[in-house]
């Protein structure tokens, strides 16, 4: 599943966690604020029933069309109604208006301030006693509601704008604090094994950032003197054994053109010497590829034709094919230029065409065939025989992997030449990869940037 790049996913949860913190604040606030006006109510109520205690209100109290109906300068809101009672006979004298007397509280009288719905409306009543009289006094509940609903719009038009805003805040905020990490994300990806030599350039604060990049180029720093150490180890090891195998190959040769050897040491010597042929090929391909690794496999790069390297190609080709009777083809675009290293580049087509022949089936074919494209030339090299399994295919171009272990040590291979070949190529600016791996055909294609002089 794919995810939200993190500037994304800060930028989204910051939004979301302030639309909830607001939401919560609101509520909290209208709460608050609900609870505030009911007492306000409450404390008119009681200010009312004190004046009304004052005047001599009794159980003959009637208020139906007086000035406490009426909103005024000292009242927040003005009465819904009332009720009024002797208190030794415990029952309602007087209630107005009728629809209030549902809502009365029954005898003995527990609560001294209740809310109720009346014909759809919220009404706060207050019981208050002096003397021999009870007196409720009952008022609406709207402005309290108008108070909070006021505040309740105020809070849906300012909270897509705070939200919006914090989002925005937000996505600044994790850019800048997320663009040291794209540098050294950028510069990190950029470090091969050509370029262990570059660091992470380190941050002035001393921050997480920093800890992290310095950490990083400590581990950079292992790791190019790992390598350093393996590829001295391999250039080493390959070119001190050059020369005794030179000198075994001589010697074995010479033996061998002496004629003074029976035909069972002949056999034996001549096995030795394909041995020490390989074992040659073996350390020149080792100590090539530890001198790419090291970036001292310098190319002596010059215009050429590729298509006169390919007929030349082609008639070795053609001999290493006779052994088992194949049938070399090649479709080659005439005067296909390239600027590159005539031996390096003439290694890379024999190993691919060295391949082509070891791994094929008796009678079968290998094809050569080289397109110009407008920007690149376009080498394919086919042949016919069992294929490459696909759990095979992502390895082919690891050092000493075998796609086929007993036939290649059979055929005398390493497993280095399509290692060697992607250096090569590689070195040249071009790609190799495997284009075609079906069941009776297996094809290798290079790409090679076309040169623009004329070949000397």
């Amino acid at each position: 599943m794919k995810t939200w790049p993190l500037r994304w996913q800060i930028t989204l949860w910051a939004a979301v966690f302030t639309g909830l913190a607001v939401t919560i604040f609101g509520l909290v606030v209208a709460y608050n604020l609900y609870g505030e006006q009911v007492e306000v109510i409450d404390g008119e109520l009681a200010a009312t029933a004190r004046v009304l205690f004052e005047r001599g209100a009794g159980a003959d109290l009637r208020l139906e069309g007086s000035e406490w109906f009426k909103p005024g300068p000292h009242r927040q809101v003005p009465l819904y109604g009332y009720a009024v009672a002797p208190t030794a006979e415990r029952q309602w004298t007087h209630v107005y208006p009728a629809q209030l007397a549902p809502a009365l509280p029954p005898w003995p009288l527990a609560r001294r301030r209740f809310t109720s719905a009346i014909d759809g409306i919220r009404v706060r009543s207050g019981v208050f006693q002096s003397g021999s009289v009870t007196l409720v006094l009952a008022t609406s509940l709207e402005p309290a509601e108008e108070s909070v609903e006021d505040l309740a719009q105020a809070y849906l038009i300012a909270l897509p704008l705070v939200v919006l805003f914090v989002a925005a805040g937000s996505a600044w905020i994790a850019r800048r604090a997320l663009r040291p990490i794209v540098r050294l994300t950028q510069t990190a990806e950029s470090i091969t094994a050509s370029r262990l030599g570059e660091r992470v350039p380190a941050p002035r604060t001393n921050d997480e950032i920093g800890a992290h990049v310095r950490v990083l180029n400590g581990m950079l720093d292992r790791l190019q003197r790992s390598f350093e150490q393996a590829n001295r180890f391999t250039a080493d090891a390959a070119h001190e054994l050059r020369t005794p195998l030179t000198i075994m190959r001589g010697q074995i040769e010479d033996a061998l053109r002496s004629g003074q050897v029976g035909a069972e040491p002949e056999r034996l010597l001549s096995a030795l010497l394909e041995e020490t042929a390989g074992l040659q090929k073996i350390a020149d391909n080792l100590l090539l590829l530890a001198r790419f690794d090291t970036g001292k496999g310098e190319l002596q790069c010059a215009p050429l034709d590729l298509t006169a390297l390919l007929e030349d190609a082609r008639e070795d080709a053609e001999l290493l094919a006779a052994r088992t009777a194949l049938k070399v083809t090649a479709e080659l675009a005439p005067a296909a230029r390239v600027d590159g290293d005539r031996l390096m580049l003439r290694r890379l087509v024999l190993n691919l065409i060295d391949n082509a022949v070891k791994f094929n089936r008796p009678g079968g074919e290998v094809r050569l065939r080289l397109v110009r494209g407008e920007r690149d030339v376009n080498l394919t090299i086919g042949n016919t025989g069992a294929g490459i399994p696909a759990e095979r295919r992502a390895s082919l171009f690891a050092r000493f992997y075998r796609a086929d272990p007993s036939r290649e040590r059979d055929s005398g291979g390493s497993g280095l030449g399509l290692s060697l070949c992607r250096e090569i190529a590689t070195a040249h600016g071009g790609t190799i990869e495997l284009a075609r791996a079906e069941a009776d055909w297996t094809e290798f294609s290079v790409r090679l940037p076309r040169g623009g002089a004329d070949p000397k």
